[in-house]
């Protein structure tokens, strides 16, 4: 299967693309530092996350991801289709949000303006994939084909999604439960992206065997 994609370079999408990509492999090396940091303090002193220690921790990964999470957010906010919202009418709503997530940052904590920011996100990207699989309000990708829109959406929302868990619900009773949601979408939007030709013959082979049943 030879994989195509339809995105000229020196573009306003080429350039997103790029900068979705560098992005997400730093929050990547901020989330294994996290990680290591976690785990080499969790061997040396076992009891420290009931100290003050482990809050600091807390302040401290979420001040080292705080731009970077931004930055993937308005990336991806940005990908939203054209037909959906104009681009000048998207850069003016992002901009206002992220206006109002700096100053909810100033007067309470990074971690709520993140958890706001964040869930601002999921609400529009679970939109955006919604009427993707409806096939409605006029949407358009760089790659054209129904599965490779669902899926393109269904990795944009499972990657919000992945990220909130991650920033905010660490302590949460829902943690497991968030990060499955966001492990199958971004599973099933990839394969959605990357294999829609074997995608659309399954969904014919099953759809002319409920006929002939």
């Amino acid at each position: 299967m030879t994989l195509e994609l339809n995105i000229k370079p020196k573009t306003y999408d080429f350039y997103l693309m790029i900068l979705t990509s560098a992005v997400l492999a730093l929050i990547g090396l901020v989330c294994l530092y996290g990680i290591g940091y976690y785990t080499y303090t969790n061997e040396t002193a076992p009891q420290w996350t009931q100290t003050q220690m482990y809050g600091d921790y807390i302040d401290s990964m979420n001040q080292l991801i705080y731009p970077f999470v931004v930055l993937l957010l308005v990336a991806l906010g940005l990908c939203i289709p054209k037909r959906i919202v104009p681009r000048q009418s998207l850069l003016a709503a992002g901009t206002g949000i992220l206006v109002a997530t700096f100053f909810i940052a100033l007067i309470t904590n990074i971690g709520t303006s993140l958890a706001f920011l964040l869930a601002i996100s999921i609400v529009v990207q679970a939109a955006v994939m919604v009427l993707t699989m409806l096939g409605r309000g006029g949407l358009t990708y760089e790659r054209e084909g129904y599965f490779v829109r669902t899926g393109s959406s269904m990795l944009h929302l499972g990657t919000v999604i992945f990220v909130f868990d991650f920033v905010s619900m660490r302590s949460s009773e829902l943690h497991i439960p968030v990060f499955w949601v966001a492990t199958i979408l971004i599973t099933v939007g990839t394969v959605l992206s990357f294999y829609p030709g074997e995608v659309g013959s399954i969904a014919r082979l099953l759809r002319s065997g409920g006929r002939s049943s």
